[in-house]
């Protein structure tokens, strides 16, 4: 069977946003806008930058998270999406302890959640072979909105090594690897990581 790799443009989707604000503010907002952007894009960052604890906004009432969400502008996980994830090969990331409260900042939500640390890169994207993206190499590249399945082309590189990573070219979404997405897809968490099929040239 042929093996698939796919890019998860999650890091685009408005609807993955959680309403919850990062208590532990470790660096200035400019600073922390920044890393979340860089984490967007497949980006390994010092664990302390990650969330670590977050309140639910005033006037909101979180009911459900999406697997794969994000909490001002970093990935984050519920429990089943973190159980599959540890099971591969993450690189040199990993996935912290991430604890999430009611607006009163003591009841805690129920469930377990993580932050997501991406801890590989590659160089795999094939920018001659891939349609609807659009950036710069000197500034990196981004899928458009209505990019689909097969739009973006990756190398024989994408293959080697992690199970996840971001790659050079790529500022905004990460790849996963075909046991990876095979995993996620039997998981049925495939729409919950927005998953894109790349075809490998």
């Amino acid at each position: 069977m042929t093996e698939t790799v796919w890019l998860s443009v999650a890091p685009q989707k408005s609807q993955i946003t959680a309403w919850f604000e990062m208590e532990d503010r470790v660096v200035p907002g400019l600073q922390r806008s920044n890393n979340a952007m860089f984490h967007g894009g497949g980006g390994h960052l010092d664990p302390n930058l990650l969330p670590q604890r977050a309140v639910e906004d005033v006037g909101r009432k979180v009911t459900r998270l999406p697997h794969l969400f994000k909490l001002n502008g970093f990935l984050c996980v519920t429990e089943k999406a973190a159980a599959v994830l540890r099971a591969h090969d993450l690189g040199g990331g990993g996935l912290y302890p991430l604890e999430l409260v009611r607006r009163d900042g003591v009841t805690p939500v129920p469930g377990q959640f993580w932050a997501l640390n991406f801890g590989a890169k590659k160089n795999a994207l094939s920018i001659e072979e891939s349609r609807n993206i659009h950036g710069h190499p000197q500034h990196g590249f981004s899928p458009e909105l209505w990019a689909k399945d097969d739009d973006i082309a990756v190398t024989p590189n994408a293959l080697e090594g992690a199970d996840i990573w971001g790659d050079e070219l790529v500022d905004t979404g990460f790849f996963v690897s075909p046991k990876l997405g095979a995993a996620l897809h039997k998981a049925g968490l495939a729409k919950a990581f927005h998953l894109m099929r790349c075809r490998i040239v």
